[in-house]
């Protein structure tokens, strides 16, 4: 998913590693043969001979910050990705791209060399505003403590509608208390504070609740999170943006593309469970036609058959029910899927009746019920 932003240098944050000499670490980082056109190949010839995952995480931002050219023709495009894998392709390619280009290559980069690293989405505050523009940017784990980056701004700026491709050394490895005054994620668990602002607070640059005693609990958010299915995250990352208060346009329309990605996954999960559910109910069809194997199948067998055919199409239809696009092609694949699981659960009625006379019918007597009509 794209997220771009106007860059304008108007904070000066002190980092984790103020004042430590990188010198050597940048003219390695500055040495990166052309040839290398791999995240895996340059993470890798980066962090040659470094063991520390501070080390490894500044030679990754310095390259990128100096490598990567800020694509001003894209600044507001609204091409959507969804695999981030296609912005590392895409700018190593080019060696140009907008925020959420260099937020990918650089985790890319920081998970082939073993650093822990995520993509966070969100907006800015400049200049006691709030950006117009989304952005991304990256967060690091080291030691077991979060830090924030962001190459983007690190890479250049804007001034006066004029960009100029400058490296600022003032967003390497920033505090959660100290970046949060200038940069909002969407999601408040990867503000990576126990108490974390509002999207009111945050856009009225209200910064007087931080220090606050509070209950919230981002690590075991961002614990459970890692776990789930796209189709959950999106569901759970949507009620929490919801929760810190829909405060402007950017919000709301995060809100919106997570909804299509909710959407999308919904049909995809609801036919998967149809389809389980489809497997289940022919195996039963073909016992049936065999007399369930000559009478030797298990009535506990044959009932289980029968209710785990019913789950996974109420689960299916129940999926379903969450689904509320406007995408007509999707709409109409919902339709047509919703009209198949009518027929199967009235076949599952049909069959449901068939096999409650089954099993109260004594043995010898069961074969005759293959006989009867519509039975």
């Amino acid at each position: 998913m794209k997220r771009t932003i106007l860059i304008i240098l108007l904070f000066f944050t002190i980092g984790l590693v103020s004042g430590t000499d990188y010198t050597k670490i940048d003219q390695h980082a500055a040495s990166v043969p052309q040839n290398l056109r791999t995240a895996n190949d340059i993470a890798r010839y980066l962090t040659k001979n470094l063991t520390s995952p501070t080390d490894k995480v500044r030679a990754i931002y310095y390259w990128i910050s100096h490598a990567i050219v800020y694509d001003v023709a894209k600044m507001n495009s609204t091409e959507l990705y969804t695999d981030p894998q296609q912005l590392v392709d895409k700018v190593l390619k080019t060696r140009k791209g907008v925020c959420s280009y260099y937020a990918a290559l650089f985790n890319a980069c920081c998970k082939s060399v073993g650093v822990q690293s995520y993509i966070i989405d969100g907006y800015t505050r400049q200049g006691g505003k709030v950006v117009g523009l989304a952005h991304a940017w990256n967060a690091v784990n080291i030691n077991g403590r979060f830090y924030f980056i962001d190459a983007t701004w690190a890479a250049g700026f804007f001034s006066r509608n004029q960009y100029t491709q400058q490296f600022r050394d003032n967003y390497f490895l920033i505090t959660p208390d100290e970046f949060i005054k200038t940069h909002m994620p969407f999601d408040p668990i990867w503000q990576f504070s126990n108490n974390p602002l509002t999207h009111k607070e945050f856009d009225a640059g209200d910064f007087s609740n931080l220090k606050k005693e509070s209950n919230y609990n981002y690590s075991d958010s961002i614990k459970v999170q890692a776990g789930l299915s796209l189709f959950d995250k999106l569901v759970r990352e949507n009620k929490r943006i919801t929760a810190s208060g829909l405060t402007n346009g950017l919000i709301r329309n995060k809100i919106s593309q997570n909804q299509q990605g909710i959407d999308s996954e919904a049909y995809n999960k609801a036919a998967d469970s149809f389809n389980k559910g489809v497997e289940h109910y022919n195996y039963y069809i073909q016992s049936k036609n065999k007399q369930f194997e000559n009478f030797s199948m298990k009535d506990e067998k044959i009932l289980e058959l029968l209710s785990t055919t019913r789950q996974l199409i109420e689960s299916a239809e129940h999926t379903l029910s969450l689904l509320h696009s406007d995408n007509y092609d999707l709409t109409r694949s919902a339709a047509s899927l919703e009209i198949s699981i009518r027929v199967m659960k009235k076949n599952l009625d049909t069959e449901d009746a068939f096999v409650d006379k089954y099993v109260k019918t004594a043995r010898p007597l069961r074969l005759l019920l293959f006989y009867k009509k519509n039975g």
